[in-house]
């Protein structure tokens, strides 16, 4: 069969743009660090992993997930007896992988988790991909919000730190099969979105109201099919293998089932913790963030062109869903919320994305460092700054100049988002908007995860090459865990005292406190170091290093 490259060429283009992604994240996978939670992740796998060995008799695994849970010791680890309420569609599998292929290199473990993390994001971006097609019948406009998508430099940063972008992935996923879904109520659209929902439970348990969303725009949309059997039968179905895929991808529910899943709402307030973050250069508690706090962070945290669009995209169509809410009259045909299939489109993402921000807002939901919490809304972000881009491109048919005009900062955008990530690799997870002043940057927090880790063990043995050294910590970071991102000879020359500076021969210090340091003074430096180094990207300090005066 021959290869119709003009037809295909879109095809084409996507497999290389898919292909040179993967060789330059495989290339620089292990220039970032490791952050501070992936032990217990990786505890958190084995545990489960345990659990079903011995649930299904499985001796020879469960004696060596025994082995290797002993040889994770950390006395800042979470005990995972009582905090495994966390999902395991990462965890488990790749627990599995480091037992059946015999990876013993801890350092590799994490990385390989890194790798399977960024490829699960990959593959989400070609469903987002999918979604804004089908929506706009425009490769270059779609392929532009697929761009978007992987390089908003954070949510790249973070997607090799699996956790919140891992979320994030299967949430996108989920609304691909959650519109073909309302388009077309088939069996095989609608097992599908109950399994991806399931899993995005199993990930964030606020993807309770995915179902709820889609009971409303089900009956919403019912208003006029009047088909009432129908859409009843469709979601008792969809909510049938939504609780089988829940039940089995979830092992923490399979005793008690009921009771279990009650306790993950009700043990919520005490799993959580309470400390002070910085904002705006005041310590505010975690859990009485102000109203501004989402919306202050995803705008200083993401890139100028994405949020412009956005703002935008989203005003042109609360104007536009004003209008047509108010021309709403009976009997009348194409006198509804929408008048097409876009339209049902860009309402439903409206609903989910406006619904989701009034939750967090109304619930006060508590926050730990910035948005990572909600890193899924970017997809709400773009998709409306491609709305609005789509617009304007309609609007202006007729001009070539404006439509060139456009083009050009489309073409901005683009080279913005490659430039912030080259300039902060491999530091994308603590990018600021560029636009910011150092100090208005010094005022909110940065390296939570812990990142700078490898890169302060791997500067401070070019600078002192004794057999033993004491660390101290001027931080929050439990900064012995980012030891397994060295090598094994290097992290036996290295002690980590904590606060304990009188042991001291060098302090971290990065700006992350759980406390407010300018009452609290635990994390303060002692007049016997001083400063020798310090680590900036683009104005974001990452660490400083204080030795001991000799």
């Amino acid at each position: 069969m021959q290869l119709d490259f003009y037809k295909q060429k879109n095809s084409v283009f996507l497999i290389i743009f898919y292909l040179v992604a993967l060789i330059v994240v495989f290339i620089n996978l292990q220039d970032f660090g490791i952050h501070i939670e992936e032990k217990y992740h990786r505890l958190n796998g084995l545990f489960w992993l345990n659990y079903i060995a011995e649930l299904f008799g499985l001796t020879d695994l469960q004696k060596i997930t025994e082995i290797k849970i002993k040889d994770i010791s950390d006395y800042t680890l979470s005990p995972v007896s009582v905090y495994n309420k966390y999902g395991i569609i990462l965890d488990l599998p790749a627990a599995f992988i480091e037992i059946v292929f015999k990876i013993n290199d801890v350092g590799q473990i994490y990385y390989l988790k890194h790798f399977i993390g960024f490829l699960l994001f990959l593959i989400s971006s070609f469903f987002f991909f999918r979604i804004l097609n089908n929506r706009y019948k425009s490769f270059y406009l779609s392929f532009f919000g697929l761009f978007l998508y992987l390089t908003s430099p954070r949510i790249l940063g973070d997607s090799f730190l699996y956790k919140d972008v891992l979320f994030l992935s299967f949430f996108t996923i989920t609304l691909f099969y959650f519109l073909e879904s309302i388009e077309k109520l088939s069996i095989k659209n609608l097992i599908l979105l109950s399994f991806f929902t399931a899993l995005s439970f199993n990930l964030r348990i606020f993807s309770i109201f995915i179902p709820i969303f889609f009971i409303l725009i089900l009956v919403i949309k019912n208003f006029h099919l009047k088909k009432n059997s129908i859409i009843i039968k469709k979601i008792i179905f969809y909510f049938l293998f939504l609780i089988i895929f829940t039940y089995i991808f979830w092992p923490y529910l399979w005793e008690d089932p009921l009771n279990k899943f009650i306790q993950l709402f009700t043990s919520i307030k005490n799993d959580l913790i309470n400390v002070k973050i910085l904002y705006f250069n005041q310590f505010i508690q975690n859990r009485l963030v102000p109203d501004t706090f989402l919306l202050t962070w995803i705008f200083i945290s993401s890139p100028i062109f994405q949020i412009l669009f956005f703002i935008f995209g989203y005003c042109f169509y609360i104007m536009r869903f004003g209008g047509r809410y108010l021309k709403i009259k009976k009997n009348l045909i194409y006198n509804d919320l929408w008048r097409s299939k876009g339209e049902e489109k860009d309402f439903t993402i409206f609903l989910i994305f406006t619904s989701f921000f009034f939750i967090f807002l109304l619930t006060n939901a508590p926050f730990y460092n910035g948005w990572r919490l909600i890193y899924f809304f970017n997809i709400f972000l773009i998709y409306f700054g491609i709305n609005f881009l789509h617009i304007l491109f309609a609007f202006y048919r007729k001009s070539k100049l404006k439509r060139n005009s456009i083009v050009f900062f489309i073409i901005l955008a683009i080279s913005y988002n490659i430039y912030a990530i080259i300039t902060f690799h491999p530091y994308q997870s603590i990018y600021f908007n560029s636009f910011l002043s150092q100090k208005i940057i010094s005022g909110f927090e940065g390296d939570y995860y812990g990142l700078s880790a490898k890169h302060f063990f791997q500067k401070i043995s070019k600078i002192d090459n004794k057999k033993s050294i004491t660390i101290g910590v001027a931080s929050h970071t439990p900064l012995q865990r980012g030891l397994e991102a060295i090598p094994t000879n290097l992290q036996k020359k290295f002690i980590v005292v904590g606060q304990n500076y009188e042991k001291a021969d060098y302090i971290y210090k990065n700006n992350i406190s759980e406390v407010n340091s300018r009452l609290n003074k635990k994390y303060e430096i002692p007049i016997n170091f001083s400063k020798i180094y310090e680590l900036k990207v683009n104005k974001v300090k990452i660490y400083e290093i204080y030795k001991l005066k000799n």
